[in-house]
């Protein structure tokens, strides 16, 4: 599908438009979302370049990412999307700024996209030529990063307090789908993916601003290069804290599975008290149940009770002795 955005009178148009139509006048971006054929020979056709294939736009080597060909810049970096599923992912998106328009081909949807669009219709200077569309965009998407990686730390916050409040208030589920600390491994296990794929975005992004700061040296104009230089910057801040995040995931990760064996180890302790109780008794119970013809006490009396009463002294006596070093 090809959507365009035309600067008209101080107005941002949106329209679709079918394979080999000519763009509308004035278009300023646009945008190729899981295109056929047939719709980049038709862009291809019009600005006069060529498109990167699918294929091409996964290749990892800058030398095929981020190149120049002629006044055509072409950007491609993998950008976050269904950060708010729980199965996140990137996708390469290819920015093409020409002197023109701008041209986006991509094949998922990340949230950017939607946020710039309903943005420029209430703001359409920010989407008035092919650079201010290109640096929006960027803009947009380095937002909507900040916003993941925000609600991250949010999370882990969430997490943090569960693990470290447990011993308080913890006990032995009835069900492991119960346990506090399990799904908090599962919360951690999330967040630690959502920080890596974010990270994994950065860093594209990174080589991406580097790439257009080089390419448009000396001929964008000193607002655009102000945007670049700001770009770079919250880039490089979010990927300090995306950094951050990555250490306090693997923190929290390991304080969780700490949590979780010491719960191990405190059921453990319980089987070895009880079976360290009832050993004694046990004994006792053996010896007594040995066949054999002479044994005093098989004629006595009170052999019975006695045998029960110094069953019971033996286990409360190992009982008491493990309740006073404070073993249980």
């Amino acid at each position: 599908m090809i959507t365009c955005y035309a600067f008209v009178d101080g107005r941002i148009s949106k329209s679709a438009i079918a394979a080999g139509a000519p763009l509308p006048p004035g278009t300023v971006w646009a945008d190729l979302l899981e295109p056929t054929r047939e719709e980049e020979k038709s862009i291809e056709k019009v600005l006069g370049l060529e498109l990167p294939t699918r294929e091409e736009m996964q290749e990892i080597e800058d030398s095929s990412r981020l190149y120049q060909e002629g006044d055509a810049i072409f950007l491609t970096a993998p950008l976050l999307y269904q950060a708010d599923s729980d199965n996140p992912g990137t996708t390469a998106v290819t920015f093409i700024q020409t002197p023109s328009a701008m041209v986006t081909v991509r094949y998922a949807s990340p949230k950017s996209f939607q946020t710039f669009s309903n943005r420029i219709e209430r703001q359409p200077l920010q989407c008035s030529n092919s650079d201010a569309a290109l640096l929006g965009l960027l803009e947009a998407v380095v937002d909507r990063m900040a916003d993941v990686l925000e609600r991250i730390g949010g999370d882990l916050e969430g997490v943090s307090k569960l693990v470290f409040s447990y011993p308080e208030n913890g006990k032995i589920r009835a069900r492991d789908d119960e346990d506090p600390l399990r799904e908090a491994v599962r919360g951690i296990g999330r967040s630690g993916n959502l920080v890596s794929r974010a990270s994994d975005s950065l860093l594209g992004l990174t080589r991406l601003v580097s790439f257009l700061s080089q390419a448009t040296e000396g001929i964008a104009r000193k607002d655009a290069r102000l945007r670049i230089k700001t770009l770079a910057r919250d880039i490089r801040s979010l990927s300090e804290h995306a950094f951050y995040l990555s250490n306090k995931v693997t923190f929290l990760l390991d304080a969780a599975v700490g949590m979780i064996n010491i719960e191990q180890n405190n059921i453990i302790k319980i089987f070895s008290v009880a079976a360290t109780v009832f050993l004694p008794p046990t004994l006792i119970a053996s010896i007594y149940g040995m066949n054999f013809r002479h044994i005093p006490e098989l004629d006595w009396t009170f052999g019975y009770p006695f045998a029960i009463v110094l069953m019971i002294a033996s286990a409360i006596a190992p009982y008491l002795y493990f309740k006073r070093r404070g073993w249980l």
